[in-house]
């Protein structure tokens, strides 16, 4: 199921709850109410089905992957075990038993459905050569062995071909439902645009639950703060600060700390490479201009 397809189905859940926890929407919303009684209905049918398509969705997707590990396996054991022993027997009886050489190995990149035709083609011809292979040392039963190995591998095959068609139905299935389940919450929402208009609160949170939301939602804001606290303290200003008492006049202790933040201190001046009139601009006072 494709992601909008999942969000949607999240928001026809989320409307089919909004209804049942406001029983009273329906009924008040006068010649409305019988459509909004089918079209509730029918979007019920859509989560049911979408639901249970989705589940096939990954269940014969599974079916698929598990049909394709078995084929590698089934493969190998027609090809390299039954295949090769009765094509070695014939390569070496080519010049003692006429015709024999006709029997040879299919090239190995024939994908599996070719190979089991070609294992068919093989069981054919070597038939007549049964009781000569059997004196050479192969099983009594080769042939049903191959036959048995062969039946097998198209089993798989078909296993894998199923299982791909039904998940091709199911993806099929849940994008039909996911456009009508849309439809139908257009048409809702028409209803109550018009049933809800005297109720602000209300038509708010149904357009808030059926909203179909592409991404999902993060808490918190991207809006950067002000720092605050120690790092606001450590930030370095252009002006003494003034401590205000409870008088709204500066305090003997905050005009000492403007005195004390205004002038640099020895220890800090010995450690600057720049000279101190230079810190902040120049202390200098600026030339008066020239007059004209």
């Amino acid at each position: 199921m494709l992601t909008k397809q999942s969000r949607a189905l999240q928001a026809f859940r989320r409307v089919e709850v909004w209804f049942a926890d406001h029983p009273a929407v329906i009924p008040a919303s006068g010649t409305s109410a019988q459509a909004l009684t089918n079209q509730v209905a029918a979007l019920s049918g859509v989560i049911t089905r979408m639901t249970a398509q989705g589940t096939d969705q990954t269940t014969q997707k599974g079916q698929a992957t598990l049909a394709a590990k078995d084929e590698v396996a089934l493969r190998t054991d027609l090809r390299k075990v039954h295949m090769r022993a009765i094509t070695k027997v014939a390569r070496a009886l080519r010049g003692q038993v006429p015709g024999v050489g006709v029997i040879k190995m299919p090239p190995p990149e024939l994908n599996s459905d070719a190979l089991v035709k070609a294992a068919e083609a093989l069981y054919s011809t070597s038939s007549v050569y049964k009781d000569v292979f059997a004196e050479h040392g192969l099983p009594t039963d080769f042939l049903d062995q191959l036959a048995a190995a062969s039946s097998a591998l198209k089993a798989s095959v078909d296993a894998r071909g199923l299982a791909l068609s039904k998940r091709t139905g199911a993806t099929s299935g849940v994008a039909g439902e996911y456009s009508l389940g849309r439809k139908i919450l257009t048409m809702i929402d028409a209803s109550l645009t018009h049933a809800l208009k005297n109720d602000a609160a209300t038509l708010a949170s149904w357009r808030q639950v059926m909203r179909v939301t592409v991404k999902g939602t993060t808490g918190g804001s991207n809006t950067a703060t002000a720092p605050t606290g120690s790092a606001a303290v450590a930030t370095p200003s252009t002006a003494p600060i003034a401590l205000v008492g409870q008088s709204g006049a500066p305090s003997a202790a905050s005009a000492a700390l403007s005195a004390a933040s205004a002038a640099p201190s020895a220890a800090s001046a010995e450690a600057s490479v720049v000279p101190v009139s230079h810190i902040g601009g120049s202390t200098s006072p600026m030339p008066e201009t020239a007059a004209a």
